[in-house]
C-alpha cells in the first residue's frame, strides 16, 4: 500500500505566532504518511513565514481574503443557500437568545464551507489537466486526507465535495477549545456543527474532556471521537528547585481576563500579610491587552510589603526563549487559574521541565495537574485557596517529590515525540479509526496546487 497522501489545513501556520504545536506535530507525522501539503486559512501578505518543510498552498487564503473578498464571499454564500442543509440550523437559532450573533455565525459558516469546496474543485481540475507536475511530484500528487487542525466550518465544505465529486477522501479534523465548546462562541452556537459531526469520518480530541462534551452532545457520533493528546518536546534538562529565598512561582499566559492573573496578585498579597518573614518573587510570561492593568495591581496591592514581593513581567518570549528562562532560573511552582482552558501548553512545558504546578479544574487541567504532580483547585478557587496551595511548595524537601512525579506524567502523557508518532499512524489508516476510502483508490486532487517550492 502506498503512504498515504494528506492536505493540512491550518488557521495561520505557517505564518503568525499561534498554532504553535503544528511544527512538531508534522516533524513525526511525517514518517508515518507520504506527501503533505499545508493549506492555511489566513496570511498578512508580505510576511515572513515560519520554516516548513511541507509545500504551503495560498489559494484558498488568496480566495478568502483577496480584493475580490466580498463579491466572492456572496456568490458562494448563495451557492451554499441553495446546496447545503441548513434550515436545521436556522430553526435552533430561532429557538434561542443571541440570534443575530448566530445568525451571522451561519453566514460565515456558510459561505467559508462554500469557498473551500470551491477550493477543493480547484485542485482537483488541475490535477486532471497534469498541473500537479509544477510542485514537483509528478502526476501522483493526489491527496487520501483532508486534515483539519480545527473544528471549523470549511469542514462541511469538503464533505459536500466529496460526496458530489466521489472523490474517495478521508475527512478528519483535531478539536481544540474554542472550536469544540459552542457555549465559547459569541451566541452559543457553532456553525454547521451538525453537518459536521454528522458526515466527518473521524475526531481528535486533544483532551478527554473535550471527547466527552462532543459526545454527549452526539452521541450517535460517538464511535468517531477519539482522543489524541498534544505533546512537548523533552526540553533535555530539569528545572532548578530553588534551595533557599524567596517563594518562587511563575506563570505563563496571554494576558486577558479570562486568565484570572490578578488572582495571583491577591494570593500573594494574602501570603505575605499572613507572615511577615516570607518573600515571595512572582515572574509572568506573556504579554497581552491587560498586562498594564495587571503591572498596576501588582504595584498597587504589594507595593506596601517592600523588597518581600517582587513582580517580574518577562513580556512575550518566544519558546526556545521560554525554555532557556527555564533551564536559568529556579521555580517552586507553575500557576494557572485560568476559568477556560483545554489543555495549556504551559502546563505541559513546565511538566516536562519537572516542575510543580497548581492550576484551577477548568477544561482538560484535570488531565495534566493531580494530586502528585501538583494541585488542582476547584474551578471557582478564590485568592485564599490559591495562597494555599501555592504555600505547600515552600516546603523544598517535600516538594522534590512533586517535581519528580511532574517529569513522570510528561514521560506518560504528554510527550510529542509518542504523541505525534501514534498519530501519524492513525493517519496513516494503523490507529483506531478506518480509513473512510478503500486502500489503494486513486485520489484526484492535487495536495498543494501549483504554488511552487515549500514556503521558508
Amino acid at each position: 500500500m502506498k503512504p498515504a497522501r494528506m492536505l493540512m489545513v491550518t488557521s495561520l501556520y505557517p505564518y503568525g505566532q499561534g498554532e504553535t504545536f503544528v511544527t512538531a506535530e508534522l516533524e513525526h507525522v511525517a514518517r508515518s504518511l507520504g506527501r503533505i501539503g499545508i493549506v492555511p486559512g489566513f496570511y498578512v501578505p508580505g510576511t515572513t513565514p515560519r520554516p516548513a518543510r511541507q509545500p504551503v498552498d495560498l489559494a484558498y487564503a488568496d480566495t478568502r481574503w483577496g480584493f475580490l473578498r466580498v463579491p466572492r464571499m456572496l456568490a458562494c454564500l448563495l451557492l451554499a443557500l441553495v446546496h447545503y442543509r441548513w434550515a436545521g440550523d436556522l430553526a435552533s437559532i430561532l429557538a434561542r437568545p443571541r440570534k443575530l450573533d448566530n445568525l451571522k455565525e451561519l453566514v460565515r459558516a456558510l459561505y467559508r464551507a462554500r469557498m473551500f469546496e470551491h477550493f477543493l474543485g480547484g485542485l482537483a481540475r488541475r490535477a486532471r489537466s497534469g498541473a500537479a507536475h509544477a510542485c514537483g511530484a509528478g502526476s501522483d500528487a493526489g491527496v487520501d486526507i483532508v486534515y483539519f487542525y480545527w473544528m471549523v466550518p470549511e469542514i462541511a465544505g469538503a464533505l459536500h465535495f466529496r460526496k458530489a465529486s466521489g472523490t474517495p477522501l478521508r475527512i478528519v479534523c483535531r478539536a481544540h477549545r474554542g472550536d469544540l465548546y459552542e457555549d465559547l462562541k459569541p451566541g452559543g452556537y457553532a456553525g454547521l456543527r451538525r453537518t459536521v459531526m454528522a458526515g466527518i469520518d473521524d475526531v481528535y480530541c486533544i483532551s478527554e474532556h473535550g471527547a466527552r462534551y462532543l459526545a454527549e452532545c452526539f452521541p450517535a457520533a460517538s464511535g468517531k471521537i477519539h482522543v489524541f493528546r498534544l505533546g512537548v518536546d523533552d526540553p533535555g534538562f530539569l528545572n532548578r528547585q530553588p534551595h533557599d529565598g524567596p517563594l518562587s512561582i511563575v506563570s505563563c499566559a496571554f494576558v486577558i481576563a479570562s486568565k484570572r492573573l490578578h488572582l495571583i496578585v491577591d494570593a500573594m498579597a494574602c501570603l505575605l500579610a499572613a507572615d511577615p518573614a516570607l518573600q515571595i518573587r512572582w515572574t509572568h510570561v506573556g504579554d497581552g491587552p491587560l498586562l498594564e492593568q495587571v503591572r498596576a495591581h501588582a504595584a498597587r496591592r504589594l507595593g506596601g510589603f517592600g523588597a518581600r514581593a517582587q513582580a517580574v513581567f518577562e513580556g512575550y518570549r518566544t519558546q526556545a526563549e521560554l525554555m532557556a528562562l527555564y533551564r536559568a532560573e529556579a521555580f517552586d511552582v507553575i500557576a494557572n487559574v485560568s476559568d477556560s482552558e483545554g489543555i495549556p501548553v504551559s502546563l505541559m512545558e513546565a511538566c516536562a521541565a519537572g516542575m510543580p504546578m497548581v492550576a484551577a479544574d477548568v477544561g482538560g487541567n484535570a488531565e495534566i495537574v493531580n494530586g502528585a504532580n501538583g494541585v488542582l483547585l476547584p474551578a471557582d478557587a478564590g485568592a485564599a485557596a490559591i495562597a494555599a496551595a501555592l504555600l505547600r511548595f515552600n516546603d523544598r524537601a517535600a516538594a522534590r517529590a512533586v517535581r519528580a512525579a511532574a517529569r513522570r506524567h510528561w514521560a506518560a502523557h504528554f510527550d510529542a515525540a509518542a504523541n505525534y508518532a501514534r498519530f501519524g499512524r492513525e493517519l496513516a489508516g494503523g490507529g483506531q479509526a478506518q480509513p473512510h476510502a478503500a486502500a489503494g483508490a486513486a485520489p484526484v486532487l492535487d495536495a498543494v496546487g501549483g504554488d511552487g517550492p515549500p514556503a521558508g
